[in-house]
């Protein structure tokens, strides 16, 4: 990006060079705070069982526009971002059908799939009323990131002091996502 994009939902992945590390998927708010994080525990697929399950559901609840994959990771980096992207397109096509009733599918399964999405839609999105939710399709895309800024915050004592709790690769992620949104605010603030 070449404008800062603090309005627009991003996710930051950090993909650990050590593989007893967990992989971290964090959502951050237009203000750069966290409001949402998922480690995908080493040595797990990211498309199989549960975590295909938390990772839809986790991007679903944050509904980002871009998924930024940081490239510290080496070849890992590129299969998280291919099977992430695989993951995003089956979440979006989830959230754009999830009015449209199946062949199939019976008025009481279809209205229990609805219930099930209540818990998806937007509640505070800025600028957005009942009747705009209607018209709302979501569409994402997963876009490789140089994270050598965002590595340097996460091991900084800066990062520390603002994350002093979490784990040097979940404040990466943080930073990633941080980065997407605002490139030169975050090369500043590391």
């Amino acid at each position: 990006f070449l404008v800062p994009t603090d309005d627009i939902p991003v996710v930051g992945v950090c993909c650990p060079t050590d593989p007893k590390e967990p992989t971290y998927l964090v959502s951050v708010s237009e203000y750069g705070e966290l409001n949402d994080h998922l480690a995908i525990p080493p040595g797990t697929r990211l498309d199989q069982g549960k975590n295909r399950g938390k990772i839809i559901d986790f991007l679903l609840m944050s509904r980002p526009l871009a998924v930024l994959v940081g490239t510290s990771g080496g070849f890992g980096s590129r299969l998280v971002h291919r099977k992430l992207t695989d993951l995003i397109n089956e979440a979006v096509t989830r959230w754009n059908s999830r009015d449209i009733q199946g062949e199939d599918e019976d008025d009481e399964d279809f209205m229990q799939r609805q219930e099930k999405f209540q818990k998806y839609r937007p509640q505070r999105m800025y600028g957005m009323d009942d009747d705009d939710e209607e018209d709302l399709e979501w569409k994402c895309n997963a876009d490789l990131i140089d994270d050598a800024v965002p590595m340097v915050f996460g091991h900084s004592a800066r990062g520390k002091k603002e994350f002093p709790d979490h784990a040097p690769n979940l404040r990466v992620a943080i930073a990633i996502a941080r980065y997407g949104k605002d490139p030169v605010g975050e090369l500043t603030y590391a």
